[in-house]
């Protein structure tokens, strides 16, 4: 303990303010002031500035705590704030008193672990309401008093985001508190206010950007070095406890998905999906009367603005390696796959016959653009769409990550194929199937591997041998499962298939160039197979089948000459490692020629030319044997710029000259030949 002296609240929350101020001005000019002295050649160091600035911050964060105490002893003195005494001129004119001095231990009450048990303190008087009558004569409770009672509580949350003493303390005590604060203040709203007001999002967004910080806050073991988190079990625990929908909101006025913990994030995430599958997470109620329609379709408006489980989908999709923990764990992965691919992402509608509007008929209300159609549903699945493609975003190689990517392509592969099963005549939402897509298409050579198969669903290493990266490996059933609902509309097949026509150049370089002889043109005449099959199912009409072939050329061409240009084989490749350089290529740039709006009428006006000049199997078939360096193509040869073959009548005389010409152990005929194989339909 330190020494004890004599002080006047009034004066230290003067002094307060001038430190505070103080440390505001050197933050907001030092960068001007440096960048001034710099080009005037000055010879001063601010080498210590920033070390002046974080002294600041902490002299005005002790006086906060020791003026916070001096008004607390005033209080236990007897000290009335609302109290007043006659005034000097006017004697009947009461004026606020003035607090008392009072003996303060000045050592222990700057301490920041000191103003974390305050201020966790005054938190749990405001929302358990342990002295209503206080709470009552000093601020006059009514619906909004709670969100201006912790609006300085939040605002000294911000100037403590870095501060570890503080927020480990603070986050030991309010756990609890904290993970009902979202419930509190919406239940506290007034009948005018939304679902919750622009100061409530200011004060969860305090609170979540407070968590996010301690949550990457270690203790600091017996040897210097970082410990434990920060954040306890038990705190964790009293989160885990709370509502789910407050918890949520923490998270969605929080930071981005990166400024958090990545286990934390992975255990809330787990957490959530646990939650909404046993239907715990509640919808926030209306503040306002719901009479009519109209009424109830902005409150599921609301209700999306409000989800819960979308807000932290986002922010484990944003961190992305917390998304991958979920679904990329081969035991408890495939759990919480199934809870994503499904069509239950939305509102959760309402009954229509529940409602009738007076004042708009029927047919003006479906004129409004603001109105939904019966059940009035608004989908949501964009949070788990997103989710999913942040689960198969991972670096291909040896690596944990590369790991759980594969693995979670595993999960969604075969949770599609259940769900398709079971529900056969449910297409699953739009966003969703993107994020299928999205996922066979960068991991498309490990799918055209798996589609001669039946046998085993899991993440391996090639002969299993841990220098070979992590490969998903799925049943022939599943993958053909999971492609019949992804793709819906003829132009996805198009361009999905586009882009194996893109890929032949690849698969040349890839039959040539990998040691283990696996022949990269036949998988992708199998996958081929299988996707033909499942479009001629479909039977599509005459138009919609011009348009896919309209969408295959271009993303064909957007591969061809934006893809191979940056691509590379200066050495032979170990085994396995070629579809790492296929699955880099996932997204090429997309080519200049076609980056307007007129891209498919163009395709449409010029289909036979483009078949002829561009998608010609020879061009693909040539583009990969020079990517793969085993042909060298003559010096200013007029037909490839760039590294990009470019067919003109050169090319033409060039291939009848070289037809029989033997190129890593085939003819350029046989290439040829062999990439048309892979092209046809392969029933």
């Amino acid at each position: 303990m330190g020494e004890f002296v004599g002080v006047d609240p009034a004066n230290l929350r003067e002094l307060t303010h001038r430190l505070q101020a103080l440390h505001d001005m050197l933050a907001k000019n030092s960068p001007i002031m440096q960048q001034k002295m710099q080009k005037w050649g000055s010879d001063v160091s601010f080498a210590v500035l920033p070390r002046l600035i974080d002294e600041a911050l902490n002299d005005a964060r002790d006086m906060d705590a020791r003026t916070s105490r001096a008004y607390e002893l005033a209080h236990e003195k007897g000290w009335d704030p609302l109290a007043g005494a006659p005034g000097k001129d006017m004697p009947f004119c009461a004026v606020p008193q003035r607090a008392p001095i009072v003996r303060l231990d000045w050592d222990a009450t700057g301490q920041s672990g000191y103003q974390a048990h305050q201020d966790a303190a005054e938190l749990s008087k405001i929302l358990s309401g342990t002295d209503p009558a206080t709470v009552m004569a000093t601020y006059g409770r009514d619906k909004g008093a709670i969100r201006t009672l912790l609006a300085p509580l939040a605002e000294r949350l911000r100037s403590h985001l870095n501060d570890k003493e503080y927020l480990g303390v603070f986050w030991q005590s309010v756990g609890p508190l904290a993970a009902h604060l979202a419930k509190t203040l919406h239940d506290n709203g007034s009948a005018t206010d939304p679902v919750l007001t622009k100061k409530d999002t200011a004060i969860l967004a305090a609170f979540g950007a407070a968590l996010a910080a301690a949550t990457r806050l270690r203790t600091v073991s017996g040897n210097g070095k970082a410990g434990e988190p920060l954040i306890s079990d038990s705190v964790k625990s009293a989160l885990k406890s709370g509502d789910p929908w407050s918890i949520g909101m923490l998270l969605k006025y929080g930071p981005h998905g990166t400024a958090w913990d990545t286990d934390f994030l992975t255990d809330v995430t787990r957490l959530m999906l646990d939650a909404r599958q046993a239907g715990k997470i509640d919808w926030p109620s209306s503040h306002q009367q719901l009479v009519t329609d109209m009424d109830v379709n902005h409150h599921q408006r609301a209700l999306a603005e409000f989800d819960a489980m979308g807000a932290v989908l986002d922010r484990a999709a944003e961190n992305g390696v917390a998304a991958r923990h979920v679904l990329g764990n081969p035991t408890t992965g495939l759990v919480y796959t199934r809870m994503l691919v499904n069509d239950s992402w939305h509102t959760p509608g309402y009954d229509p016959a529940a409602y009738f509007s007076k004042y708009v008929d029927a047919t003006s209300r479906r004129a409004d653009p603001d109105y939904l159609p019966d059940p009035g549903k608004i989908d949501l699945s964009s949070h788990a769409a997103a989710f999913l493609q942040a689960a198969v975003s991972a670096d291909r190689g040896t690596t944990l990550d590369a790991k759980e990517s594969a693995w979670s392509v595993v999960n969604i592969v075969q949770s599609t194929s259940e769900f398709s099963k079971v529900h056969p005549d449910i297409v699953l939402p739009h966003e969703i199937r993107k994020a299928l897509i999205f996922t066979a298409d960068r991991y498309l050579p490990d799918f055209a591997a798996s589609v001669n198969h039946d046998f085993t669903s899991a993440a391996m290493q090639k002969a299993n041998n841990p220098s070979n990266p992590w490969t998903p490996i799925t049943k022939a059933s599943e993958l053909e499962a999971f492609f019949n609902q992804a793709l819906q509309d003829p132009k996805e097949f198009g361009a999905f298939q586009g882009t194996m026509d893109g890929r032949i150049s690849i698969a040349v370089a890839a039959t040539i160039k990998d040691p283990s002889d696996e022949n990269y043109l036949v998988e992708m005449g199998s996958l081929y197979g299988l996707i033909e099959r499942l479009k001629g199912q479909r039977h599509f009409a005459a138009e919609q089948l011009a348009d896919e072939e309209a969408a295959r050329r271009q993303t064909a061409l957007s591969i061809i000459t934006g893809g191979f240009g940056a691509l590379s084989f200066n050495k032979a490749l170990g085994i396995g490692t070629v579809s790492q350089v296929i699955v880099a290529l996932a997204t090429p740039p997309a080519s200049g020629m076609f980056d307007t709006g007129h891209a498919l009428q163009a395709l449409r006006d010029n289909a036979d030319a483009f078949r002829a000049q561009v998608l010609h199997v020879e061009v693909p078939v040539i583009q990969g044997l020079i990517t793969a360096g085993a042909v060298l193509p003559p010096a200013n040869a007029s037909w490839i710029r760039h590294g990009v073959v470019t067919p003109d009548a050169a090319l033409a005389d060039w291939i009848s000259q070289h037809a029989d010409t033997e190129y890593s152990r085939k003819t350029l005929t046989e290439w040829i030949r062999d990439a048309q194989n892979a092209m046809r339909l392969q029933q």
